[in-house]
């Protein structure tokens, strides 16, 4: 008999025992290492050391954005991923307005779906299979050379104990590849503010309403994936690989400027060619996409009841739903309400 089964699930990164795929998503949602280069133009591996973040203690991040209906507030707090390892982060503003508030909404999802014992496992096995290419060919047999050069190049620096990723489709092996990049910079995307922010949150005892999101057919989302066309796939890749060649400093730039709270620093630093082309990638699954689109809806929906029935609420967004073209201020401004910069 099946039941329905619930999982907690982060902004955007909708993996609940393999229910979505967007390990291809989360695969290359950032990038970035200056190569050597051979003269026929080919990235090398070279012994340099690799520069770590420097940010130690504690630390705030930005301001709170404040979007107003009258007289109820909704403040925002923009998150980042990766931050520094050794930061610790507490802001008072935050604990503040918590003292304060009668709703919290986090980034997280309630998800949920009709699945008993036995899909769970048909959906393990078919998150597996889908990890890797058609007839397990290798990523050597499935990239252009000179592609697949500069990520294995890449891989060896960063990852060289790693060759399951030799394994994987492309956007997956990106996103492998960009998370061990990451690493051995100083950074990390485990520093969760918003489970810290919950915590306190539950602590004051403030009422914590998260976006109620249910999928219908977990199986058919998954195997959606398999329809991604492979030069999507290819092009996610070719991005991610051009920031780590080129841009991991960026990386660290806004993870800097992030946790100082400065906001005009970290737009500045702001690339988002990788995460547009891996975005693009995934939403050419026509299930995943429209399933994206819903988690955007019921979050956006959320704040805008509470805008109209809490005088102080408090929502955390990662920050660069914030800033992008129809993002979450776009819209907020879009209906009618006043948004105030940190």
């Amino acid at each position: 008999m099946s039941s329905a089964a619930k999982f907690r699930s982060s902004r955007y990164r909708i993996v609940a025992m393999g229910l979505l795929a967007v390990a291809l998503a989360s695969a290359a949602l950032r990038a970035t290492a200056t190569p050597a280069t051979t003269t026929a133009g080919e990235p090398v591996v070279v012994g340099e050391v690799i520069e770590e973040v420097t940010i130690i203690g504690e630390r705030a991040g930005p301001g709170l954005w404040k979007v107003r209906n009258g007289d109820n507030t909704l403040y925002i707090l923009g998150t980042l991923s990766p931050l520094p390892k050794k930061m610790t982060w507490r802001s008072r503003e935050v604990e503040n307005v918590l003292s304060r508030a009668q709703q919290f909404i986090p980034a997280g999802f309630d998800v949920s779906a009709d699945i008993g014992p036995i899909k769970a496992v048909r959906l393990y096995m078919q998150y597996r299979k889908l990890r890797g290419n058609e007839e397990r060919q290798t990523l050597q047999e499935v990239l252009p050379p000179q592609l697949y050069g500069r990520f294995d190049a890449l891989r060896q620096k960063y990852a060289p104990n790693k060759r399951d990723m030799l394994k994987r489709r492309p956007a997956l092996a990106a996103g492998e590849l960009w998370s061990e990049a990451i690493s051995r910079s100083g950074l990390t995307n485990r520093n969760d503010i918003s489970k810290t922010v919950t915590k306190l949150a539950k602590s004051r005892k403030v009422p914590i309403v998260e976006p109620q999101v249910r999928i219908d057919d977990p199986q058919g989302a998954l195997a959606d994936v398999a329809q991604i066309p492979r030069e999507a796939e290819i092009a996610c890749m070719r991005s991610t690989l051009d920031r780590l060649e080129t841009d991991l400093a960026t990386a660290r730039n806004r993870a800097e400027a992030w946790a100082v709270g400065d906001i005009d620093a970290w737009r500045s630093a702001a690339s988002a060619d990788q995460q547009d082309a891996c975005w693009s990638a995934l939403t050419m699954a026509p299930k995943l996409a429209e399933i994206r689109q819903r988690f955007d809806n019921a979050w956006l929906n959320l704040a805008v009841k509470a805008l109209d029935t809490h005088a102080v609420t408090l929502a955390i967004v990662p920050i660069d739903e914030l800033y992008k073209r129809n993002g979450v201020l776009a819209q907020m401004r879009a209906r009618g309400f006043t948004v105030d910069e940190p």
